[in-house]
């Protein structure tokens, strides 16, 4: 499948399961707001619309501990809205401008009733959130600074790359605290590994953006 037609398929999902919202509430939230509280109950099941949201734990010393990072299409909170249960302490906020629909979960739950399509799309959400938490976990058995670096960089990639000049644009507002967040690492430490990969050209910061030139290259670096 192409890029083109994956980013095709993606839209016409998205507007599919957003169907099924047209009467939520919609809600919009500038860069930096909190969209969910980790210390009170969800209002209700968030559909991002537009932009991207960061879901992050804080450890007892305050420092931030990124999870998951979410794009349009996507339910938050997953977790709470299929089980009821409440992970106490996981936030939600924005990082870009934000677009959502929130709806109940009873309503959620009834639309997956009727609809087998949308309960499969919820449940690949489901699964995807399990594999993106077991590589989070195999990236942090890395034991330097530059191969957790190196492995999250590639995880983005993955993840919300697309091709631009022959290389892998990360396409999604991640920052060098991001980045250490996710990967139990102070910035400083991130910001030297990553302005090392920098000057060995295997990564490319362009407005804010970071860019893999070459990404079997990365994938050799990190080997």
């Amino acid at each position: 499948m192409t890029e083109n037609s994956r980013v095709d398929a993606h839209s016409r999902r998205d507007k599919s399961i957003r169907s099924y919202f047209s009467d939520g509430l919609a809600m919009e939230f500038k860069n930096g707001e909190t969209i969910i509280n980790g210390f009170d109950e969800p209002d209700g099941v968030y559909l991002i619309k537009q932009g991207f949201v960061k879901s992050y734990s804080t450890s007892e010393d305050g420092h931030a501990n990124l999870l998951l990072i979410l794009e349009a299409g996507e339910f938050m909170p997953l977790p709470w809205a299929l089980d009821g249960f409440h992970v106490t302490g996981l936030f939600y906020e924005a990082m870009s401008d934000v677009s959502v629909i929130r709806s109940s979960k009873d309503k959620l739950r009834i639309a997956m009733g009727n609809n087998m399509w949308l309960t499969q799309e919820i449940l690949n959400q489901a699964v995807n959130v399990i594999a993106i938490y077991t590589q989070r976990i195999q990236i942090l058995e890395f034991r330097s600074a530059r191969g957790r670096v190196i492995a999250e960089l590639l995880f983005f990639a993955e993840r919300f790359g697309k091709s631009r000049n022959g290389g892998t644009m990360i396409d999604a507002p991640i920052t060098h605290q991001d980045i250490s967040d996710s990967i139990n690492m102070n910035r400083e430490t991130a910001s030297r590994a990553l302005e090392q990969l920098a000057e060995e050209n295997l990564v490319v910061q362009d407005d804010h953006t970071f860019i893999i030139p070459d990404l079997s290259k990365l994938k050799l670096a990190l080997n």
